[in-house]
């Protein structure tokens, strides 16, 4: 027990004074006091000389609230060791839905963690945290086996990409205080540093081959108005070539079906020819083996005929505007115009100009010409797992000028490379961010006229940022018009129903976590949405890779003991349980007030 405020025991100097009272009451000279005429009936007869304290109930209670009078004051607490305090990091991204034989990582995950808080002393609570989307299973630490149970039987897989250096950080500052220990249960190897033994690690994963879809995009004859093609990126996540089989459905009608030969860890596209006229959504599916993850091998995507976007051309080089304009009319079905105004709605940008693309341009190709350079011969290497280098030779030698400058602000993955004095230079860089498709261009197409990979690259380029497909990832938001007023009722993939309100006659849905058709309905109004499920990372069980920060410390680190202006007792609360004492004092002392006051009614009665 402790005293928040102990200067108030110089109230105790007061008892000396009531002991003087009682002791002047026993005197035979009497003094009349009025602020003490309730004490002058209290003797039995007055003391004819100096006596030894005569004393009675009356005292001993007024003695007791001037000690609890003080007590209160003082402010007593009591400290009692609480039990110790776990927060547990459990795992639920898209891999943990992986399958061994009959059990889900997840399931081999809720096992072992009931096995372990079973095992768990008695006085132990436990913080639970999942990882995607980061939530809380219990509102408070808690030591109660059954809420704790139900929770960890509640948990599901999620669709998403999990962090678990994230979840304990957001786990940590839900608590409100530090952690005895951190249990972390996932199926990512082991990453933890060298005296980290308050953090438990539990693996439940296994290394499994899988083939998953990475990647989805419609494409058709560029320079014809012909129905689209679909082109699935399929990667092989195993150490072995796996067949598979992709096909397009439509409702219950397969329309396309297209096999191929997988290679070790490598990536490819297949590509669907669909018949003519095939438009509205699309269903893909993929069966292969060995595969031990299903959530990656279904998409979706919508198909609209004609609904190629306008290009506009921006620059303020003749040479350039020559040389793109003679690559566009090349192609009939295409419509471009080099005056943004006379476009209606989005647009894709062409420009060798270095501002920011306008805003209502949909996607982005880039070119960064060099200044004053000429053409010179080098070795191309394309990509194969990308559509701006599906139809280009692997490597192939062009003659054209390139930009070799290593200046900052270059963004996005290398689709086509060049070979140049002995290094690898990006030529081609695609990028796709919230929806939108970038493309940089390290080449002057002006000097590059005569090269046909390079004509192909263009050509390639302008189908990939037109190929835009309508489904969103796990994670995005949907978003959908055409509503009223009211509410809007979400039917999920999994069955569930949810609610979103409608703002300006749209809604945005944001729950977004697993892959499949949304319907958003409100009364006979009905939009379906899809979401895609595209995550390398996620679908690699061959490798997987820890998201824990080897250097996340959650306890007696200057990170975590973060200086905070708090009281004595606040801090006291961090390590152990306190309960303060003065409320008890003041009901006892207002008890012996009443206790006094009916004693003293009786004797004048």
């Amino acid at each position: 027990m402790t005293l928040l405020a102990p200067l108030a025991l110089l109230w105790l100097g007061s008892i000396p004074v009531l002991v003087w009272l009682w002791r002047r009451t026993s005197t035979h000279r009497q003094i009349r006091v009025p602020s003490l005429v309730p004490f002058e009936h209290l003797l039995r007869r007055p003391p004819r000389r100096r006596s030894r304290l005569v004393v009675n109930a009356l005292f001993w209670l007024q003695l007791g609230a001037l000690l609890g009078l003080t007590l209160a004051m003082a402010q007593p607490v009591l400290f009692t060791r609480r039990g110790r305090m776990t927060l547990v990091i459990l795992d639920t991204s898209a891999s943990m839905s992986a399958r061994l034989g009959s059990s889900s990582a997840l399931a081999r995950a809720q096992r072992a963690l009931a096995d372990r808080i079973a095992r768990a002393a008695h006085a132990e609570q436990f913080f639970l945290v999942t990882t995607s989307p980061v939530t809380a299973l219990t509102p408070r630490p808690t030591s109660d086996r059954l809420a704790l149970q139900r929770a960890i039987q509640a948990s599901q897989v999620s669709h998403l990409s999990g962090n678990l250096a994230t979840a304990a950080r957001i786990g940590r500052a839900l608590m409100g205080s530090e952690p005895d220990a951190v249990l972390v249960v996932t199926d990512e190897p082991e990453s933890l540093p060298t005296g980290a033994e308050h953090v438990q690690w539990v693996t439940v994963g296994a290394t499994l081959p899988n083939v998953a879809f990475v990647g989805l995009d419609a494409s058709g004859p560029l320079c014809e108005s012909a129905a689209p093609h679909l082109l699935a990126t399929v990667q092989n996540f195993s150490e072995e070539s796996i067949p598979v089989t992709v096909s397009a459905h439509q409702g219950m009608q397969v329309l396309a079906q297209a096999a191929a030969k997988i290679a070790p860890r490598a990536r490819q596209a297949i590509a669907l020819a669909l018949p003519e006229g095939t438009e509205g959504w699309l269903e893909l599916a993929m069966a292969g083996a060995p595969d031990h993850l299903s959530v990656d091998n279904r998409a979706w995507m919508m198909l609209r005929r004609n609904a190629r976007l306008p290009i506009v051309v921006r620059s303020q080089r003749e040479p350039f505007l020559r040389a793109v304009s003679t690559w566009l009319d090349a192609c009939e079905a295409l419509r471009w115009t080099t005056d943004p105004a006379a476009v209606q709605g989005p647009f894709v940008l062409l420009t060798d100009r270095e501002e920011e693309p306008l805003r209502s341009s949909e996607a982005t190709m880039a070119f960064l010409p060099p200044a004053g350079a000429s053409p010179r011969l080098s070795t191309w290497v394309r990509s194969s797992d990308h559509p701006v280098s599906a139809y280009l030779s692997p490597v192939e030698s062009v003659a054209a000028t390139l930009n070799l400058s290593t200046a900052a602000g270059l963004s996005g993955a290398p689709v086509v490379s060049g070979l140049i004095d002995g290094r690898r230079v990006p030529i081609v860089l695609a990028e796709e961010h919230d929806g939108r498709r970038r493309l940089t261009m390290r080449f002057d197409p002006a000097q590059s006229g005569d090269s046909t990979v390079a004509v192909l690259t263009f050509l390639n380029g302008v189908r990939w940022l037109m190929g835009q497909a309508e489904a969103v990832t796990t994670g995005q938001s949907l978003s959908a018009g055409g509503f009223g007023p009211d509410a809007v009722t979400v039917h999920r993939p999994d069955g569930s129903t949810a609610t979103s309100s409608v703002e300006a006659g749209a809604v945005r849905y944001d729950e977004t976590t697993l892959a499949g058709r949304y319907r958003l309905v409100q009364g006979a109004t009905e939009v379906v949405a899809a979401v895609n499920f595209f995550d390398p990372l996620e679908s690699n069980l061959l490798d997987r890779v820890s998201t824990w920060d080897p250097s996340l410390r959650l306890l007696g680190s200057p990170e975590a003991n973060a200086p905070k202006q708090t009281s004595r007792l606040h801090q006291r609360q961090q390590v152990v349980g306190a309960y303060p004492l003065a409320h008890g004092a003041i009901l006892l002392l207002l008890l012996l007030v009443l206790v006094e006051w009916r004693l003293y009614t009786l004797k004048r009665s």
